[in-house]
Formats: C-alpha cells, sequence, structure tokens
C-alpha cells in the first residue's frame, strides 16, 4: 500500500509534468493570423467623387460596373433605379489573408442627383473566422477611388 504522503507526491509529480508539457506544446501551437496593413476598425472609410459634367448616369453605372469587375469585386446587389451597387465578400483582396480571416466588399451609391458617388469598402477582420471585427479597407479605397476618377470623375 503506498502511503498519503508518496501518493500526495507523485500526484504533484504528474501535474507539474502535465503542466510542463502543455506550455511547451503551446509554443508550436499556429499563430494567429495578423491584422492585414490595409484593415482599419470603425466606420469612416466612405468617400465622394464627384462626377463628370455631362455623364450619362446609365454610362457612368456601366463604368462603374465594370472597374469593380476588373478589380475582382463581383456584384452581388444592383439597384439602377436608385443608384446602388453592393458585391460580394472578396476573400483574396489581401493576399496575406487569404482565406476565411479576412473579407472585403465594396458600397457604391449615387446621390439623388446624380452628380457624385459615394465609395465605401467595409470589410471584416478575424483571428477565429467565427467572431469578426468591422473596418475598412483603405487599399480598396485608394485604388478603386483613384480609377473611378480617372474614368468617371470630375
Amino acid at each position: 500500500m503506498v502511503s498519503k504522503r508518496k501518493f500526495l507526491g507523485i500526484l504533484v509529480l504528474f501535474l507539474v509534468f502535465g503542466m510542463m508539457v502543455t506550455g511547451c506544446l503551446s509554443l508550436f501551437a499556429p499563430k494567429p493570423p495578423a491584422q492585414p496593413a490595409t484593415f482599419r476598425s470603425g466606420s469612416a472609410g466612405d468617400t465622394t467623387i464627384l462626377l463628370r459634367q455631362g455623364l450619362n448616369f446609365d454610362q457612368a453605372f456601366r463604368e462603374v460596373i465594370f472597374i469593380l469587375n476588373r478589380h475582382g469585386f463581383e456584384p452581388e446587389m444592383m439597384q439602377p433605379e436608385v443608384g446602388f451597387v453592393r458585391t460580394r465578400w472578396n476573400t483574396t483582396w489581401v493576399t496575406a489573408c487569404v482565406g476565411a480571416h479576412y473579407r472585403v466588399r465594396v458600397t457604391i451609391n449615387f446621390n439623388p442627383s446624380r452628380t457624385q458617388l459615394i465609395l465605401g469598402a467595409p470589410s471584416e477582420w478575424s483571428i477565429d473566422g467565427i467572431n469578426w471585427i468591422a473596418g475598412y479597407d483603405t487599399r480598396a479605397i485608394e485604388t478603386l477611388r483613384s480609377d473611378l476618377t480617372q474614368i468617371i470623375g470630375n
């Protein structure tokens, strides 16, 4: 029969050994994905683009769709009668975070007088693929703002 003192000593030894193994294994666990450099949390990412004088709204709307497609953003919802476009989530926009941890979409709203459009690039980033942090993507906004301004801007 094992004495109580020896039993407690063996129990403590196993607990310490178990904690050491668990601690050492955590050093080799995969690291969570880093936040993309172009991601900013919050909702202040919208930008306004003035449309060129005399530009037909239908032509401007078609140019917007063309530019979005060229950059890999597939339109999910288009409402030309109200001047609204929203794309599907794009998970390949930032190549360092491809997959289930970062996604970007684009929203475009034309104002009622059809003289300007508001460009937004809402994005979401997640460490675990389940809980998302809302924000916007600065690269998407800058790239699309530049291209849209050159094609249909003032």
